[in-house]
């Protein structure tokens, strides 16, 4: 239950998913935390968590904005003194309004990904990165790739896949850049298709369950507390000389395609 103990996160992407679940591990697991998505439920997933006996609060904002960041690093350091852990899990999905590939993706569509994921990165690294490395703190940062950005993923230009090997490589750069002179450590998750309430819609689908069940070598859909248990680990001491990983949490997708 101490894995975390007296560590403080930041967590974007919170409201819901992966990473309110990891919001609801950290916690149980002794870390303090800030919590932050655009979506108002944040504000009610960080009042349970606190009535359950967690220590969190709750920040309402777009994470591709960096006002939005620099309230997050504000906030962390208001409540809690300190940061030391940061897991970028905000992002905008290909589907819907934002959908197409090579043949009718549109620049319009290929940005709204893109920026939104791709910015929030760099403006975490430009706010609570520089906090770390001007008060010499021993932090890690979590970033999300994708199982789609390490094979092929059905499509020939996506958005959303483009984004995360993006992201994925860019955190592999970070490790060279920064962690020698600091310590700091970067690693990415990457999960295959994961059960949440907003994606259920997906599953329901029977053409997609079906081709789901084709390429994933394994009985069961992924849910959000598998991914969630993993960011515990690389985000704890237990982790602290994993440093540039990409950790595929997907059933064995990764190995079968």
């Amino acid at each position: 239950m101490d894995r975390l103990k007296g560590k403080v996160a930041i967590i974007t992407g919170a409201a819901g998913g992966i990473c309110h679940k990891a919001s609801e591990l950290f916690c149980q697991e002794g870390a303090k935390i800030v919590m932050c998505d655009i979506d108002p439920h944040v504000e009610e997933k960080c009042a349970e968590i606190v009535a359950a006996g967690g220590q969190a609060v709750a920040v309402v904002g777009d994470a591709s904005q960096r006002e939005t960041w620099d309230k997050l690093l504000a906030t962390a350091l208001e409540n809690y003194g300190t940061v030391d852990i940061c897991v970028n899990g905000a992002a905008r999905f290909a589907v819907g309004e934002f959908a197409g590939d090579w043949d009718t993706l549109t620049v319009e569509k290929l940005h709204a990904v893109l920026d939104m994921n791709l910015d929030a990165v760099l403006h975490s690294y430009q706010t609570v990165l520089k906090y770390m490395i001007d008060n010499e703190i021993r932090g890690n940062f979590l970033n999300f790739s994708s199982s789609t950005a390490l094979s092929w993923n059905g499509s020939g230009f996506s958005s959303y896949p483009i984004s995360k090997a993006a992201i994925q490589n860019g955190t592999l750069n970070m490790v060279k850049k920064v962690s020698p002179k600091t310590g700091i450590r970067f690693n990415c998750l990457a999960p295959n298709f994961v059960w949440t309430p907003k994606t259920a819609y997906l599953y329901e689908d029977p053409r997609i369950s079906a081709w789901f069940k084709s390429v994933t070598p394994f009985p069961t859909l992924g849910m959000p507390e598998d991914s969630a248990w993993a960011m515990v680990y690389l985000c704890s001491d237990e982790a602290k000389y994993i440093n540039g990983v990409v950790l595929p949490t997907d059933g064995g997708w990764l190995t079968c395609n």
